[in-house]
């Protein structure tokens, strides 16, 4: 009896996608990035939601203040920071996030000869370049969520894992498209408020921690 190629092709597929997924079960491959990611962009975009707040119940606004209390501002933590700083702030925050998957992924993989970095390297590459080059003004106009959609997508891609994948487009799309208040425009004048825009980043953030917290669920159910 000859063996049949076809069908000995698709028990092997079957059985590197089974053992595919549980090496990301092993190494909470979805649940940890979404945590990460969803924690340093909630932090991140928490100062201007703070700001907003702030500046609605002081109108109208002090001057921008000089020396230290200049610098406080600039970091983000203020009501006297532009919208654009905040949101360059969290793109740096998000590319931390990349960093530090890429550095945990890569320790567990030399640790226990298992996985690798996810291409969560990459992402804080491509996270860097849009922070701290010439392209930046790409950021400063479409706000952070390029960063994290852009490089959980890679990082989706890399690890052929389907959930990060479809949440980086999700998350992405509605961040980027904020940025150019596509949500908020859309709002009734008497439901408008300067808060809204940057309280929809940090519910985004906050949905991207939900996630892991679901996913990490799922994980420990499988194993």
């Amino acid at each position: 009896m000859t063996a049949d190629p076809v069908n000995d092709a698709a028990d092997w597929s079957a059985h590197l996608s089974a053992l595919r997924a549980q090496v990301r079960r092993d190494l909470r491959a979805t649940s940890l990035p979404l945590l990460i990611l969803g924690t340093a962009t909630t932090i991140g975009m928490l100062p201007q939601f703070v700001n907003a707040l702030v500046a609605r119940s002081s109108l109208p606004l002090a001057p921008v203040p000089r020396g230290a209390a200049r610098a406080v501002a600039i970091t983000g933590f203020g009501p006297f920071v532009d919208p654009r700083i905040d949101d360059w702030f969290a793109g740096l925050l998000i590319t931390a996030a990349f960093a530090v998957m890429w550095l945990v992924f890569r320790r567990r993989a030399l640790r226990g000869g298992v996985g690798r970095s996810s291409g969560f390297g990459v992402a804080a590459v491509v996270g860097v370049i849009l922070s701290l080059s010439v392209v930046v003004i790409a950021l400063l106009l479409t706000g952070p969520f390029v960063v994290f959609g852009l490089g959980l997508l890679i990082a989706g891609l890399w690890q052929r894992n389907r959930f990060l994948v479809i949440w980086a487009v999700i998350v992405g799309v509605i961040g980027v498209s904020e940025a150019f208040y596509a949500i908020t425009n859309r709002l009734p004048a008497g439901l408008w408020a300067g808060w809204v825009h940057p309280a929809i980043y940090v519910l985004l953030g906050a949905a991207t921690v939900l996630a892991g917290v679901v996913a990490r669920v799922r994980e420990d159910r499988a194993r």
